[in-house]
Parts: C-alpha cells; sequence; structure tokens
C-alpha cells in the first residue's frame, strides 16, 4: 500500500475501516473532550494536519469531523481564526451524541434541574392525554410493561431497562406526533437521571407504587388522575436525585 494509499484512511492498519467509521471515531474522540471542558470554550483546535496526527486519520477525515461538531454547535470555523470552541448555549443539547456525552461526563446538578423541570412540563400531561387517547392494544401493553417494572423490583439495572420502555409507551399513547418524537431524546436523559436516582432504596420503593397509579390511571381513562400520579412520581425522583447527588458530595469531600 502506498503512503497517500494509508493516509487516505488513516495507517496501513486502519485502511480497511470506512472513512464513516474513521470520521465517527474522529468525531467520538474530539466531542466529550469538548463536553467536559479538556479543550475549554474559546480555545482553538489545533490545525488539521496536528489533529490528523494525534486521531491518526486523514486531514479529510478531520475535516468532516469538525463539521459534525459544528452541526451540534460545539465548534465554529472562521477563516484566519480557525475553528473555535463555543460556548455551552451554543451547543445543541437535544442532539443524541451531545446529550450522551454530558451524561457521560458525570453527575451535573443543573443539568439535571434542566431535566426534571422539562419532565415536570411535558409528562403529566402526556399521561392525562393518554388516559384520553390510548387504545385497548396500548392499554395492554403499558400493563404488561407496567407488571416488567413491578417483577424488577429494586434491582437498580433491572428498573432502569423496565421503565424507560414504560415511560416511552406513555408518551406514544398520548397520540402527539411531537410528544412521541421526544421520547428517544428524553430516554437519553431519563437512563443518566435512572442510573442516579436508583441509588437511593428509599425512593425505589416508593416509585413503583407511583408507576403503578399512574399506568392504572390511563388505562382507566382518568386523565386528571393520571397527570396527578406522574407529577408525584417524577417529585419522588427529583427527590431521589437531591439525596444521591448529596451522597455523592459527601463522598468526594471525604475522599479529599
Amino acid at each position: 500500500m502506498s503512503a497517500s494509499a494509508a493516509k487516505a484512511g488513516g495507517t496501513p492498519g486502519r485502511g480497511r475501516l470506512p472513512r464513516r467509521s474513521l470520521h465517527r471515531e474522529a468525531v467520538e474522540a474530539l466531542g466529550p473532550r469538548i463536553v467536559r471542558g479538556e479543550i475549554p470554550e474559546g480555545s482553538a483546535l489545533p490545525i488539521e494536519s496536528e489533529l490528523g496526527e494525534e486521531l491518526d486519520v486523514s486531514r479529510t477525515v478531520v475535516r468532516e469531523a469538525v463539521k459534525v461538531l459544528a452541526a451540534k454547535g460545539l465548534v465554529a470555523t472562521r477563516p484566519r481564526t480557525g475553528t473555535k470552541v463555543l460556548p455551552r448555549s451554543n451547543w445543541d443539547v437535544l442532539d443524541h451524541d451531545v446529550l450522551r456525552w454530558i451524561v457521560d461526563s458525570g453527575p451535573d446538578k443543573d443539568f439535571f434541574e434542566d431535566l426534571f423541570e422539562v419532565r415536570t412540563i411535558i409528562e403529566p400531561q402526556a399521561a392525562a392525554l393518554a388516559a384520553e387517547r390510548r387504545t385497548p392494544r396500548e392499554a395492554a401493553k403499558l400493563a404488561t410493561l407496567l407488571e416488567g417494572v413491578e417483577a424488577a423490583g429494586h434491582d437498580p439495572r433491572m428498573h432502569i431497562e423496565t421503565d424507560l420502555p414504560l415511560h416511552a409507551a406513555i408518551l406514544e399513547a398520548s397520540h402527539n406526533e411531537l410528544l412521541v418524537r421526544l421520547s428517544s431524546t428524553l430516554g437519553v436523559a431519563l437512563r443518566a437521571g435512572r442510573a442516579v436516582t436508583t441509588q437511593v432504596t428509599e425512593g425505589m420503593k416508593l416509585s413503583i407504587p407511583l408507576h403503578h397509579e399512574a399506568v392504572t390511571a390511563i388505562i382507566d381513562g382518568e386523565p386528571q388522575r393520571a397527570r396527578d400520579a406522574m407529577h408525584a412520581l417524577i417529585d419522588n425522583a427529583r427527590q431521589d436525585m437531591v439525596v444521591a447527588l448529596a451522597d455523592e458530595a459527601e463522598a468526594r469531600s471525604a475522599v479529599r
């Protein structure tokens, strides 16, 4: 293989990878570093040739990766000044990758407060709409998913795996196209939230009957009852988040 052919796809050992895979790798190498603040706001990314050497990819791959990051609002490229990291206020936090990188960067109190505000705005009304609009088939699906949540008990991993499909099904049963589209985006944030809140055992004990009340209200076709139950469920999760984050802060302080 010639040097130019090898460079087109990276090193000779990686030359068989499609360029799309390489550009995805480059995005995944740079995006989390920006979100974690390792490449601070306002700072310039290295020039294409330097990034190419660091990531072991061609300049073309670097250019494509930077375009992806720019589309997500993380960076902007300007003539003469190069590519600079933008403030968080520019980031597309509803983009799945950006949301995942924020979540993976560690518990963020402000992020979770925003999440619970959004949940409070969306989910109680979605539950009320689902109570009005769910079909018999959707009611049966919700009943089955609820059984899964109840069977998972207080096992944190199983609770997460059974709880998220249930919340997505409630949004789907609202028969509001925009709410349905939000389910996958909210799912990323909800998974992160559940990973923290399921550390609070007492909260999980309350969560199961609250899920039962919300879902049975939807199945029974009682919108106000469904709305109130979902409010209670979210409030319980919010309290668990406060406790979990406080416990984590205390643990970090003890280590220091």
